[in-house]
């Protein structure tokens, strides 16, 4: 029997274990879920932490392959999809032929066998992270990463919208204001609902208390990049975006957005790069399959019409004001904390975990991990 290294940190679905000075740690996915950045929600869904620590290896291993690198840009789908200057800058890149002959960095240990593929575990590398300090006004400091810190996360959460979704974030943080949306490349407002024929990189915070989007030049300032750096990280992003949009094509799913989280990395010459880390997997990327969304939205969608989301959303406005964190001010204010799930949708969630970890698995050639039930195809009869 294993005996697993002591707990580290319990995040909301996510535990970490090991010693702070250790060179090496282990994340524990959990059945435990999560949505608005509550935390912990009542329900556990079983099977959930294993499919996504399945998930992750099967990505990570994936995108480190240089062979699964080569043919990205001979794709009828990409080529059909985007914008030919836009690929042929990123074709042409130092980033993509360097993809071509060693893969993507990441900091998953995919070859220790100390925990089996199924488990719900993933040794990763120990990487630091520098929180910001909080003055006095509420406001966060960055000035670690002024110091050019190596081997440590970028406090960035970064985002990538390959479509922009009817009533996207996007649209509805930018409004009917041009300028802004320069910023993201355009000439003009776009509409929703379409893929773009250039995915656009968006940018939020990771290490405060809430989830903050930023304009490009405070996300480049409070990380701490230096133009060259800068440009990597848009590549690197353009590039995990372009080669996902074309794995799950492959698979019959259409990729419309997902999130990333990356640290900074030393080259030989004393320069800096990225590597991927955290994971990725379905609750990092919004995916449709047959036209209809599959994903955990529907979970989120169902709490929108419960009396305790209209009082998490009046607790988020009164945090921005008193800087006191909004879940506190949830539960002692407003009295308020959301309930169980309904049988049938923490069914439907369960299955949806399942599902895509075995649709990834078989298509990689891996076993499946769950009952073959579990599938795109009949979770589409049942729930679409």
């Amino acid at each position: 029997m294993i005996t697993l290294p002591p707990l580290l940190y319990r995040g909301s679905v996510k535990n970490v274990r090991g010693e702070v000075s250790a060179e090496s740690l282990l994340f524990e996915f959990s059945d435990r879920y999560s949505v608005f950045d509550w935390g912990e929600m009542p329900d556990q869904l079983e099977g959930k932490g294993a499919a996504l620590a399945i998930m992750g290896k099967s990505f990570f291993q994936y995108l480190e392959n240089p062979k699964n690198w080569k043919n990205l840009f001979s794709s009828e789908i990409i080529n059909k999809t985007f914008d030919a200057h836009y690929l042929l800058g990123l074709k042409e890149s130092a980033l993509f032929k360097k993809y071509c002959e060693s893969g993507l960095n990441h900091h998953a240990l995919l070859n220790d066998e100390t925990y089996t593929w199924n488990s719900p575990y993933l040794k990763v590398k120990n990487i630091s992270i520098l929180k910001p300090t909080i003055d006095t006004d509420q406001s966060y400091q960055y000035f670690a990463y002024h110091d050019k810190p190596v081997n440590t996360l970028v406090p960035l959460e970064v985002i990538f919208r390959i479509g922009l979704s009817e009533g996207n974030s996007l649209s509805k943080r930018l409004g009917n204001d041009l300028n802004q949306w320069t910023e993201f490349g355009f000439s003009e407002i776009p509409s929703g609902g379409h893929l773009l024929k250039k995915p656009v990189i968006d940018f939020s915070t990771k290490l405060e208390r809430g989830d903050r989007y930023l304009s490009y030049s405070e996300a480049q300032y409070i990380s701490g990049l230096n133009s060259t750096e800068w440009t990597e990280l848009h590549q690197m992003t353009h590039l995990i975006a372009l080669n996902l949009f074309y794995f799950h094509h492959k698979m019959g799913l259409e990729l419309w957005d997902g999130k990333i989280e990356v640290a900074f990395i030393q080259n030989p010459d004393g320069t800096r790069s990225f590597m991927l880390v955290d994971s990725v997997g379905i609750d990092e990327l919004r995916l449709l399959y047959k036209g209809k969304s599959f994903s955990k939205e529907f979970l989120r969608e169902t709490y929108k019409n419960s009396e305790w989301y209209k009082n998490l959303e009046a607790a988020k406005k009164d945090s921005l004001l008193s800087g006191i964190d909004f879940k506190e001010i949830c539960l002692e204010n407003f009295h308020s904390e959301p309930l169980a799930l309904d049988p049938e949708i923490k069914l439907r969630a369960e299955s949806v975990y399942k599902s895509y970890c075995n649709n990834v698995s078989a298509f990689l050639g891996h076993e499946l991990n769950f009952n073959a039930e579990f599938n795109l195809d009949n979770y589409a009869s049942r729930y679409l």
